[in-house]
């Protein structure tokens, strides 16, 4: 198919060319070739200040022109209203200079394509607007000046109108309401009827069980009507004939129709149930005679509709087909509109001109439907319901929740279902066969970590291991997921040299229940893994993805011992075992010990390499027994048999020997205190001990001879002596009389001194002065081994005592209390020490606090309340302040509070602050606003405390009096007077403000430049006064009225200076009105102008239809179309120069227009036979006698002017008059008059001009 020609899609017209491009546009192309590099690049000063990007070169052009045209348009109706003001006008001339000046010179620089004028241009067209405004606004007559005026009435047409409303010209002139009514004749011609004239498509089923299908009847009643069907699905034929109270019913809707003045075409729905092709056969009316008909067949088919294939699986993996199929039913060509929602978010698409393979239909062809059905037999086997499978097989490349759900389907008549939505409001829910739902999952990864052919899992023979396997967890997969793994495994006889599989492979297989879950292994080889599967989504293997298992050798141990012989008696008095070992190291061996003083203790060596000695040398004389029970590697755990191999026994009888109990170590002690030790002796007794005390290079010996117990205390003498000591063993010998030679020995550290305790000093003395509650670190002085528990107390407070745990020599004691602080005592970690009596005491003291007081003045005194304090009133504005003085230790830094309650409204409060650097510092006061001030001074602080505290706030309360003012009550108001008014009537409003009574100055500045007069008033006791000013005080024209000055009782008073509040007070004479034309009556329509004097605008105040009305005119011409009949009687006048009225009474009378309607108003159709006559019925309102001219004119035709046959003219004396007629036509009245105004709708040639106002 050629892709250029478009295709006819169901009940629609054929796509343009460029439609079918744009759809071919729409799937991806190739890329556009390379811009050639030498291409200039357009210079920035050339591109629009709006870029093309924004709003394209012709959208810019027609915005330009919409502005020139909307720019013409508000000229013009400048221009209509100045005619209507019967003159020219400088200022509208100004205007429009300004504006085509702005418009003309700003254009070009926009740069706008095909609009970047020259300046000669834009000056040629500026100049030549110049003059077009100079013709318009100063109304100068040129040939054009008509019918310009005609064209803008077109667009503009409103006046002013009696009632003061903007009314339409042309809406009064041309009321269609004063002739109303038509008479058509027609002669009736034969009768037809038509079935469903619009090709309104039908369908039933989908909850549609009936098809309204009109007919429509042309001047007949039916007595019978007869509709052919043939049936779509089984090519049958039947005749469906209209019930008899079907045709009651059409004949009743035939009356309908006449009484509603729509004689001759009236419609009949006709409810069907079955599908099919319909016709009408045979329609007959009352004389039996067949009606004239038009066969086009109807066709209602079964609605279209669409179904999901149910997919096999609901679950997807990433990357999958999804691999769906639509069902659609219906007459083809079919189109479906479906959505794919991908986790929420909504894609629509649909596919069109869905039909079987080799299908063809008229509807397809080039004509439309209607030409192409003919009547007769015909086939409309095209017509019939067919069945279309849509396949959608797309790759699935997002994870998540997928839906494929069906919105529309249209069938070839253009009959559309819609399935609900679930945005919709109160939508139900969509049926299971609408929609699919899926899941795409993720595809797990899996790899092997720990373990490769360089490092590999090393398990005991016969034992399990986990395969340490990594499984990826995706996004949007739960940890719990199970995955089924599979891999490749060979025996580790059959691997190649390279250490790859050889030729036996094994398939093994593991189902985790989580990502954590690992299959367990044990047999020797390479396993290498080949696929991870989760919810039956293949997976991905990641490398490493092989791991080599081996089985090591089992450990082995081999013993070999040896005895220790004793160098003294010759006895043994010990083994040295050789251990030798074959396995993976490190090994740890285990035995028992079993002899006379105890049983099965178990030892454990740790063997690092492949070969260790060890010696074992008991202390007690004894048969011993060394079982080895265990030997561990890095991989087993054996146990050893119970053979002579892995057994030794040995009969030991050690030498004597000592050793100290607590075993060797350093012990500490203070000096002038002996040491005692604890040593247990080994042999056979009585024992001899000798022993030694080495300090500073001298030893001491010592000697204890017929020991019989197996532990000795070897006390020292007190060591008065600070330094190191050793206390050593040096031989001991038992009954058998060999002397032992020893090497025990222990340190004694004697402390050289006693620790000591005294206070340091600050700024070298022990006294310190510190501010209030602050917390001083008293220095100490400590010499010994900490930590120091240091008692002490406070000899001014309750004298407890105090510990202090100082923990460096140079540590201190917190004192938050004033007073003397003694140290008691003094102890290190071991000894006790002694206190300095010169140095065991320390005084802390406090600096006073600062304070604040006022100065004594006599302007404040104190209340009956303490800390607060009055002052003097003052007036607001006035300058006024106090001292303070301050005591304690400079600079201060004083915070108050400033508490402002006006006589009404909210109050304010204000923080403020300020720096002192002498005892005394002046505040000044606040005055600018009136009301009661209360200063309180909460926080000071100086140049030590700065915590503000204070035991109680001082306060200071003033009263600040408000400035009296005198305003008016409407500033800049003009008050107009008449010259012919004697005394002022007129008050000029005031308000007052503050404590009556008053004095006020008024200045009267006249404008001719006089000097002004001074007008005072006293004893003002009211705040609320009206001003007369006395007539020897103004002069004709105008005067300027301000206040200059006031003062209240209080003795407060404000001088108001120039440029303040001011009112105006104009004489004026009054003005007068006369009308420009003599005559007393007029008709609705004509306009009532007058003529007027004095200073625009002007008030005109009028009766009209009873009510008071007024108007303004910004002219000296008043001047309004009459749209209602009634009495306009103006009754005063007023302008803008006074405020006088000038009584007048003229009156003019408006009579209506007369008005016809020709049967009772409405457009009525009369069918007649050939010789029948028909009333026609002429009804008049005006004042009579009437003259009226009507027409016969031929029917209207469609595509035809009606033709004027003949003009009758007739008198009627009465109210209405009635005529017969016979011949077919158009009866209706074009023109009438009564005893005053007359109206037609046809100008003098007796062309139909419009509605005009006929004048008599």
């Amino acid at each position: 198919m050629n892709p250029g020609t478009p295709r006819v899609g169901a009940g629609g017209y054929p796509q343009t060319p460029a439609a079918a491009r744009a759809r071919q546009d729409a799937r991806p192309k190739a890329p556009l070739p390379t811009a050639p590099e030498n291409q200039p690049a357009p210079t920035p000063s050339s591109e629009p200040v709006i870029p093309l990007t924004l709003i394209d070169a012709p959208t810019q052009r027609f915005y330009a022109c919409a502005v020139y045209v909307a720019l013409l348009g508000w000229r013009f109706y400048d221009w209509v209203q100045m005619l209507e003001d019967n003159g020219g006008s400088f200022y509208f001339f100004l205007k429009w200079i300004v504006v085509d000046f702005i418009f003309f010179f700003s254009l070009p620089s926009l740069r706008i394509p095909w609009l970047e004028l020259s300046a000669p241009t834009v000056s040629s067209v500026f100049f030549a607007h110049l003059i077009f405004n100079w013709l318009l606004m100063f109304n100068i007559p040129v040939p054009w000046h008509g019918w310009l005026l005609g064209l803008v009435k077109v667009f503009y047409d409103k006046e002013l109108a009696i009632s003061e409303h903007n009314v339409k010209v042309s809406s009064i002139l041309h009321n269609s309401s004063l002739i109303m009514g038509k008479q058509i004749i027609n002669i009736l011609p034969e009768g037809s009827a038509l079935l469903n004239p619009e090709k309104h498509p039908y369908c039933l089923g989908q909850g549609q069980n009936i098809a309204t299908v009109p007919i429509y009847f042309n001047a007949t009643v039916p007595v019978e009507v007869e509709l052919f069907r043939f049936d779509l699905e089984s090519d049958s034929k039947e005749v469906v004939r209209l019930s008899r109270k079907e045709i009651k019913e059409i004949g009743k809707q035939s009356s309908r129709s006449i009484e509603d003045g729509t004689i001759g075409i009236y419609r009949y729905d006709v409810a069907i149930k079955k599908p099919g092709v319909y016709q009408l056969k045979k329609v007959l009316d009352e004389y039996k005679l067949e009606v004239q008909r038009i066969t086009e067949p109807t066709y209602i088919v079964p609605c279209p509709r669409a179904q999901v294939r149910t997919a096999q699986s609901a679950t997807k993996c990433l990357g999958d087909l999804s691999n769906l199929s639509l069902d659609v039913y219906g007459t083809p060509p079919l189109k479906i509109v479906y959505s794919r929602t991908i986790n929420g978010k909504d894609h629509s698409f649909h596919f069109q001109s869905l039909q079987p393979e080799g299908f063809s239909s008229p509807l397809l062809g080039s004509q439309r439907m209607s030409s192409l059905i003919q009547l007769g037999d015909e086939d409309y086997s095209w017509a019939r319901s067919q069945s279309v499978e849509v396949g959608l097989n797309e790759s699935m490349n997002t994870a998540g929740e997928w839906q494929y759900s069906i919105d529309e389907v249209h069938d070839a008549f253009g009959n559309v279902i819609q399935y609900p939505q679930p945005e919709e409001p109160d939508a139900k829910p969509k049926p299971k066969h609408l929609y699919q739902n899926f899941v795409v999952r993720e595809r797990p990864r899996a790899a092997i970590v720990g373990c490769d052919l360089r490092n590999p899992l090393k398990v005991a023979k016969g034992k399990t291991a986990k395969l340490p396997i990594k499984i990826g967890r995706p996004g949007r997969t739960p940890e719990s997921a199970s995955h089924t793994l599979t891999w490749n495994f060979s025996p580790i006889d059959t691997l190649t040299k390279s250490g790859d599989h050889g030729d036996v492979i094994e398939v093994g297989s593991f189902t985790a229940k989580n990502v954590n879950d690992r299959p367990s292994i044990s047999a020797p080889g390479l396993y290498t893994l080949k696929t991870v599967s989760c919810d039956s989504c293949e997976g991905e293997i990641e490398e490493p993805s092989s791991c080599l298992l081996l089985n090591p050798l089992e450990p082995t141990l081999t013993i070999s011992s040896e005895e220790i012989p004793d160098k003294c008696a010759g006895n043994s008095i010990g083994l040295r075992v050789n251990l030798d070992m074959i396995g993976t190291p490190p090994f740890r061996v285990a035995y028992t010990v079993n002899s006379d003083t105890e049983q099965n203790r178990r030892e454990t060596i740790e063997i690092k390499g492949l070969r260790q000695q060890i010696d074992l040398l008991p202390r007690n004389a004894g048969r011993y027994q060394y079982r080895f029970r265990r030997l561990e590697d890095a991989i087993y755990s054996v146990p050893l048999p119970l053979t002579d191999e892995y057994y030794l026994e040995q009969n030991v009888k050690p030498p004597a020997t000592a050793y100290f109990k607590q075993g060797p170590r350093t012990l500490s002690t203070c000096l002038d205190q002996p040491v005692k030790l604890d040593v247990n002796l080994l042999g056979d007794g009585p024992f001899t001990l000798e022993w030694e005390l080495v300090h500073e290079g001298k030893r001491k010996s010592e000697k204890a001879t017929g020991i019989t117990s197996e532990t000795f205390t070897i006390e020292t003498s007190p060591l008065s002596t600070g330094g190191e000591y050793t206390l050593a063993l040096k031989s001991i010998q038992d009954k058998t009389g060999c002397r032992i030679f020893l090497k025990e020995e222990t340190k004694i550290s004697v402390r050289r001194q006693r620790p000591r305790a005294a206070f340091g000093v600050l700024e070298g003395k022990r006294t310190t002065t510190v501010v209030e509650s602050a917390t001083v670190n008293l220095p100490l002085k400590l010499s010994g081994d900490g930590p120091w528990i240091v008692g002490y107390r406070n000899l001014n407070g309750s004298e407890d005592r105090l510990v202090r745990v100082a923990k460096s020599g140079n540590d201190f004691i917190e004192a938050k209390e004033r007073g003397t602080y003694e140290i008691l005592d003094v102890m290190d970690d071991q000894c006790p020490g002694t206190v300095n009596p010169q140095a065991k005491t320390f005084e802390v003291k406090w600096f006073p606090r600062p304070e604040l007081s006022f100065s004594p003045s006599d302007a404040i005194q104190p209340s009956d309340k303490p800390n607060k304090f009055i002052k003097n009133d003052v007036c607001e504005g006035d300058v006024d302040g106090f001292e303070i003085s301050l005591q304690g230790s400079p600079p201060y830094h004083v915070e108050y509070e400033v508490k402002h309650k006006p006589q009404t409204g909210s109050g304010s409060v204000a923080r403020k602050e300020f720096d002192a650097a002498l005892g005394k510092a002046g505040i000044p006061l606040d005055t600018a606003k009136a009301g009661l001030y209360t200063y309180t001074f909460s926080g000071l602080s100086d140049n030590l405390y700065n915590d503000k505290r204070r035991s109680e706030p001082l306060t200071l309360e003033q009263t600040v009096n408000p400035k009296p003012s005198a305003s008016f009550v409407k500033p800049g108001q003009t008050f107009k007077m008449c010259m012919s008014d004697d005394t002022p009537k007129e008050t000029i409003p005031i308000k007052l403000e503050g404590k009556a009574p008053f004095y006020i100055e008024v200045e009267i500045k006249h404008h001719a430049g006089n000097l002004p007069e001074i007008f005072r008033i006293a004893n003002i006791q009211t705040h609320n006064y009206g001003i007369q000013i006395p007539r020897r005080y103004l002069k004709f024209g105008g005067q300027q009225i301000r206040i200059r000055k006031v003062r209240d009782d209080r003795g407060c008073q404000q001088k108001i200076e120039t440029g303040g509040a001011v009112v105006h007070i104009q004489l004026y004479e009054a003005p007068s009105i006369y009308p420009l034309e003599q005559r007393n009556d007029y008709c609705v329509g004509e306009r009532i102008a007058y003529t007027l004097s004095g200073t625009p605008p002007f008030e005109v105040h009028y009766n009209f239809a009873g009510k008071q009305m007024k108007a303004k005119s910004q002219t000296t011409n008043f001047r309004r179309i009459a749209e209602s009949p009634g009495d306009f009687t103006i009754t005063s006048i007023s302008d803008k120069g006074s405020e006088c009225r000038a009584a007048v009474n003229l009156t003019k009378t408006i009579h209506p227009m007369p008005s016809v309607k020709i049967s009772k108003g409405r457009v009525i159709q009369v069918d007649i036979h050939e010789g029948s006559e028909v009333e026609i019925l002429f009804e008049f309102w005006g004042t009579p006698p009437f003259e009226f001219t009507y027409t016969r004119s031929t029917n209207a035709r469609k595509g035809q002017k009606s033709q004027v046959l003949e003009t009758r003219h007739d008198i009627s004396y009465e109210h209405s008059k009635v005529i017969t007629a016979s011949l077919e036509g158009t009866y209706e009245v074009v023109a009438i008059k009564d005893a005053h105004c007359a109206f037609s709708t046809i100008g003098p040639e007796g062309r139909d001009k419009g509605q005009k106002s006929l004048k008599y």
